[in-house]
Formats: structure tokens, C-alpha cells, sequence
């Protein structure tokens, strides 16, 4: 199949190349596509294959005209003279016949000779279509290349006074200075200020330039339309960061590379935009929450939280995490909420994590990979995108459950000058926010079909894009990701680790005293010195829940203590660590305070005890005092009386007053009065 192809000629002086338009049996029809007097000649078949001559690509380039442009018009009218021509195609090669048809169709047309033969060469040249027809507008105008005059190109000014000036290599030369080192680089800059900087630079170099001389507006901004593609200004003026994150387009989805359900898990952690007050004092306005959240990737299935007010670290990622390995159902019901395992079946470990690079570098982050054989994938700095399912997620849980509650945080100009602080309103406690987050979440895996997921060729159709739905599929049809783990033993090795310290009155963490059965038996709160016991232990900690410790008294994975708070530390029962040290806090304030006061009377008792030892100094010196011995053997007989005499000082003091009028006492006893007296007795008689 020769027919239309273009081959690549060397055999001539200079090289040419020729279109083949017409092939029979034995022969060929060839044409040179450059020649503007060229003529269709005649070539054997198997001489044409014995040059071997070099296929080329096309090297015309067709372009079809726009509708209703006259480039259409021009291609239509040349189509019409030709397609007359080629009712006997055959015939054309043979130039008597070829010059009765074109005589026929001057008739019948009106055109000049000389332009039919003109389109029938042009036919045959550029491919043998109608669009072959069409003119080349776009070689139009020395494309590429500007034009240099010593006059103003355009049109005149109506209005501006002057003829204006060219823009010659020099402006041109200006204009690119103040693009590309004033406007390009600076964000808050708009073009009208780089022209003016480039008449700046025009300004210093002649200072003497008359004001209608300088470039005008349309000017600088066709120099800028034309020589600075909108994409690369962008570029540009965009941070690299910020290009990247919210500019530069996405060619893929999270959901591309990740199999099934497990493959891959994004953490992220968000404050709430809602304030909340403390559970045992509504006067007590404890800001805003902290809301940690696990998705899978694959199902868009929330698999993990956790809702608190510890600052987001791995001490709040690992609880979150916690949650996202162990069974959901008995963490539901501590907050009211009822489900079956169904309802959030996500239980086991995932291939791989996403998170933020400070929330899993460390010793913690190495359980996850040395324990339970996680890969870990840190985000790119600034690159929230990276995660972006997760990141999502937080607005959703804002939109479901803030046009609810009150204490919402308003926008920086969303307050009015005489309006009140939303923190006032706030009546929602941590269990209450957690609650409402828990049913959230569970009605979003259960029952929201997601919008836009990309499922894959293999997913059935009646699969709704529901993320249990999606999970219970992939389960099914993509297993062998997911892997089983000891519920406790992961939800204590996930726990933040601390330090606490031993002493007779039990373990000793952040101010609260533990016990637990193993430390007893060991006589670690004995007060005898010769018991043996380490000075501190490492210890895992819930930050929800006060009321249980977790010592790990070796290095092992499933070598666990559980101690319970003693009664010294009753105060802080059933609390979650924050409310239990602001708790603390707060006393040793008021420890502190009172320590000041007391140090601040401190002076004044020191100073009135050293008078009173000054004046008994004194009365001691002043009087005349027996010799040691008499002292020294009297002091018996003298604690005697100086007794006698307090006795005596008492039996006055609790006498009662006397009355200055005495009442009249009729007697109604007619036998003889008792003389009964009424004193203290001593203190000896009894």
C-alpha cells in the first residue's frame, strides 16, 4: 500500500520529496510535493522498489478551517473546481485529457485556468482532501519574529496627545526588567505598578523623555500577553509550596495504589472549632478539644479517634491508633452508644501508616514497625495533600455537628465589636463532643454514600460507595492485608510511655499514687531500707483515664502490670490526666498562695516571739534569784502551787457574773438547807 505516502528521493541533484497519488497493478503515479510547476509522472512498480527509497512522515500538516471563517470559504471554492476534475481520476494523468476537463470546468465555473490548475497541483501535493485546499493563514506574518520599525505599529491615538514611541529593543529590554524583577517576584504587586516601574527605568536613563513619549498600558500589557505564558506566570508568583499543594494538577487518587482495605491508613489530628467546659464544674471553661482521626484509604472508612485535650503528639496519635487496631464495641458503649461489630468491623493492623513526620519518628514509631511490621510514610513538609482523605474528613465533622452546639469559634472578623465571647455560651463537656463525634462518624461509615470515588474495573456495579460497604467488599475480595493482634497487649504497647518513681507510699506518677498486686508481693512499699526496690520504672499511661497505670517492668512486649489508683489520691478519680493536673495545678496554686501569705507573716511572728523571750530575759535579770541549789531542789514544791494557782485562776474565769440586783428567792423546801457549794472540782478526783 503506496497510495498517499511520501517518500524521501536522494537520487536527484537535490534530494526531493514525492507523494505517490495513484497506484494500479504494475505502476505508480508520483508527484514532488514542492515543485509549484509540477506534473503526476510515471513510474514501474518494480523499479520504484528497487530504489528503495525512504518512507517519511507526512511533513504537511492539515488544519481544518473554523466554521463560518474564510479560510472555509477559500477551501470550499477550490474544492468545488477540483471535485469536478475528479469524476474521471484516472484521466488526469494523461495531459490532453486533463486540459478538455479543465477546459470544461472553466465553463461550467468561471474560475481562471490558472487557478484550477493551481488547486488540482494543491490537491495532489499536500494529500488529496479537502482540507489540502485550505490556505496556510497560519504562516501568515512572520510568526516568531517581531516587528522592528522606527514608527509607533497600531493604530493612532484619538485621545492621548502625541504619536507615542516603538517599542524598539531597548523598552522591550525594560519591560522585561520590570516583569520579571518586580512583578514576577512580588505577589502583591499588579501590572499596572510593574509598568510604572519600567517607565522608571526609561525615566533614569532619559531623563529628559517627554511625557507622551512614554509606553502606554496596552502597550506594556501586549508585550506581557504575548511573551509571558499565563502558566509560567503562575508559577511564578505562587510559593513552591503552595504551587505544589494547591496549584500544580492532580494526575491520580489516593485510592489508586491501595488494594484493599488495611493497605494503607492516614492519621491526622485537628482542633475542634467549639469550646467545652469541665464535666465536674460547668464554671469552668476548658477550651477547645483535640480530634485525632484514622481513615482507610481504600473504603474512606473512619477506623480510628480519639477525642481529648492533650496536645496532638504521638502520646494522642498512639491512642488513636490504639483504637483503630481493637474492636470498637466496648469503646461505644463507655459513651452510651450501642453497635455490633458489624457496624465498624475495622480491627487489625494496616500494611502502612501516613502521618505527619513528628508523630511517628522515635522509639514508638519503631514498635510499629519492629512489633507489628508497619511500614511508615512521613508527609512532605507543608504538603497536608499528601493526606488529603483525612484532612477532608475534619470539615465534614464541622459541617455535621457545628450548627448544633453553642461555643462555636467564630471567624477573625466574624465578631462584632459589641458582641459577646462565644467561650461564654459554651455548655457541651468533653464526653458530650466526644459522643457526638463517635455518632458521626459511625452514621458516615454506615449510611453516606461518598461522591466521586474512583472504583476500580473489577468492582461491581450495585456496590454503593458506602465506606463499610466498600470495607465488607474488600475484605471479601482483597484479603491478606489486614492481620490479627492481642487487643490488650496492643492498646498497652500503643499507650504513651513515662516514668514513675517507687516509694513506701506506692508508685508515684505525675502526683497520683498506684498500687498494683505484683509490687506488694515484692515488698516494694515496705518502709524497712532493706527491702530492695528500683528508684523509678517505666510505665504506660491512658491520658483518658486516671484510674488505671500499666508498669512494664522489662523490656518485653507482653510483660504487663496493671495498678489502680490508691485511696491518697481519691481526688482524682475517674478523670482523664488533663482535668486530673489542671486539678493539681490549681491546688499547688493555692498551696503556693498560702505558702506566700504565711511567709509574708512569717516576720511579724518571728519578731513578736523574740520580744516576748527579750522582756522574760529581762524580768529575769531584774530580780534577785536564790542560789542553784535551793532552785534546782524546789521545783516540785513549786509546780504545786504554781498548779494551785492556775486551778484557782480557772474556778474565776468560769465563775459566772455577779448580778448588781438580786432577785427575790421565795424557799419552797420547808426541812433544812444543804449548804452545797458549786466550785470545779480538781482535775485529781476523778
Amino acid at each position: 500500500m503506496y497510495l498517499n505516502k511520501v517518500f524521501l528521493d536522494p537520487h536527484s541533484d537535490n534530494p526531493t520529496q514525492i507523494r505517490v497519488v495513484y497506484e494500479y497493478v504494475d505502476f505508480l503515479m508520483l508527484i514532488d510535493i514542492h515543485d509549484e510547476k509540477a506534473w503526476p509522472y510515471r513510474v514501474g512498480l518494480d523499479e520504484f522498489e528497487s530504489l528503495s527509497l525512504e518512507a517519511i512522515p507526512d511533513p504537511i500538516t492539515l488544519i481544518t478551517p473554523e466554521a463560518g471563517s474564510k479560510a472555509e470559504d477559500i477551501r470550499d471554492r477550490a474544492y468545488r473546481s477540483v471535485s469536478l476534475l475528479l469524476s474521471d481520476y484516472f484521466a488526469l494523468f494523461d495531459k490532453k485529457l486533463r486540459n478538455q476537463m479543465i477546459k470544461t470546468v472553466l465553463e461550467v465555473t468561471g474560475e481562471p485556468r490558472l487557478y484550477v490548475i493551481r488547486q488540482l497541483r494543491r490537491y495532489w501535493q499536500r494529500g488529496m482532501t479537502p482540507d489540502a485546499l485550505a490556505p496556510d493563514y497560519s504562516k501568515c506574518g512572520a510568526p516568531g519574529q517581531d516587528r522592528v520599525g522606527t514608527q509607533k505599529l497600531g493604530s493612532k491615538r484619538t485621545t492621548s496627545p502625541g504619536e507615542g514611541v516603538p517599542i524598539t529593543e531597548e523598552v522591550a529590554n525594560f519591560f522585561r526588567l520590570a516583569i520579571e524583577g518586580f512583578y514576577l517576584v512580588k505577589g502583591d504587586v499588579d501590572l499596572k505598578a510593574a509598568r510604572t516601574k519600567a517607565n522608571g527605568f526609561l525615566k533614569s536613563k532619559y531623563p529628559k523623555i517627554k511625557k507622551e513619549d512614554l509606553p502606554t498600558e496596552r502597550q506594556f500589557r501586549y508585550f506581557y500577553n504575548k511573551h509571558y505564558a499565563k502558566p509560567l506566570v503562575v508559577k511564578a508568583r505562587t510559593p513552591s509550596i503552595q504551587y505544589a499543594k494547591d496549584v500544580l494538577p492532580s494526575h491520580s487518587t489516593s485510592a489508586t495504589n491501595n488494594f484493599g482495605p488495611g493497605a494503607r491508613y492516614e492519621i491526622d489530628a485537628t482542633i475542634a472549632d467549639l469550646h467545652l467546659v469541665s464535666e465536674y464544674d460547668p464554671d469552668r471553661i476548658v477550651g477547645r478539644p483535640i480530634v485525632y482521626k484514622v481513615k482507610d484509604v481504600f473504603s474512606r472508612m473512619t477506623v480510628g479517634l480519639y477525642v481529648g485535650l492533650e496536645n496532638p503528639s504521638w502520646a494522642t496519635a498512639s491512642i488513636a491508633l490504639a483504637h483503630a487496631f481493637c474492636d470498637k464495641v466496648e469503646y461505644c458503649r463507655k459513651f452510651g452508644i450501642e453497635i455490633i461489630e458489624s457496624d465498624w468491623p475495622s480491627i487489625g493492623t494496616p500494611a502502612t501508616i501516613t502521618a505527619d513526620r513528628g508523630e511517628l519518628l522515635g522509639k514508638h514509631g519503631d514498635i510499629l514497625v519492629n512489633r507489628f511490621g508497619i511500614t511508615l510514610s512521613n508527609t512532605r513538609a507543608y504538603r497536608g495533600d499528601d493526606k488529603g482523605i483525612v484532612e477532608k474528613s475534619f470539615h465534614m465533622m464541622h459541617v455535621e455537628i457545628l450548627p448544633y452546639v453553642e461555643g462555636k469559634v467564630e471567624p477573625v472578623n466574624g465578631k462584632k465589636k459589641a458582641g459577646k465571647r462565644t467561650e461564654l455560651s459554651a455548655n457541651l463537656t468533653l464526653y458530650d463532643f466526644t459522643k457526638m463525634v463517635i455518632i458521626s462518624e459511625i452514621n458516615r461509615n454506615t449510611s453516606i454514600p461518598l461522591e466521586g470515588y474512583d472504583f476500580e474495573s473489577d468492582m461491581p456495579t450495585d456496590l454503593p460507595a458506602i465506606p463499610v460497604r466498600l470495607w465488607q467488599w474488600g475484605v471479601k475480595n482483597r484479603t491478606g492485608v489486614l492481620r490479627e493482634v492481642d487487643p490488650k497487649l496492643t492498646y498497652v504497647n500503643m499507650l504513651p510511655h513515662s516514668k514513675a518513681t517507687i516509694s513506701p507510699s506506692g508508685i508515684c506518677f505525675k502526683g497520683m499514687y498506684y498500687t498494683c498486686v505484683e509490687a506488694v508481693e515484692l515488698g516494694w512499699f515496705h518502709k524497712n531500707r532493706s527491702i530492695p526496690r528500683p528508684k523509678s520504672i517505666e510505665v504506660a499511661y491512658d491520658p483518658l483515664n486516671t484510674n488505671v497505670l500499666y508498669v512494664r517492668p522489662d523490656n518485653k512486649f507482653d510483660s504487663v502490670w496493671q495498678c489502680s489508683l490508691q485511696n491518697r489520691s481519691r481526688r482524682y478519680q475517674d478523670m482523664s490526666l488533663v482535668e486530673a493536673m489542671s486539678i493539681r495545678t490549681e491546688s499547688r496554686s493555692t498551696y503556693a498562695e498560702a505558702q506566700q501569705e504565711s511567709d509574708y507573716k512569717a516576720p511579724d511572728l518571728q519578731k513578736e516571739l523574740e520580744m516576748i523571750t527579750q522582756l522574760a530575759y529581762k524580768r529575769q535579770q531584774s530580780s534577785e534569784l536564790s542560789n542553784n541549789s535551793k532552785r534546782l531542789s524546789g521545783i516540785r514544791n513549786n509546780r504545786d502551787q504554781e498548779r494551785e494557782i492556775e486551778r484557782q485562776k480557772n474556778r474565776e474565769s468560769a465563775k459566772p457574773p455577779k448580778s448588781k440586783e438580786t432577785a427575790t428567792v421565795t424557799s419552797i423546801n420547808s426541812g433544812k438547807e444543804i449548804d452545797q457549794g458549786f466550785d470545779y472540782p480538781d482535775l485529781d478526783d476523778f
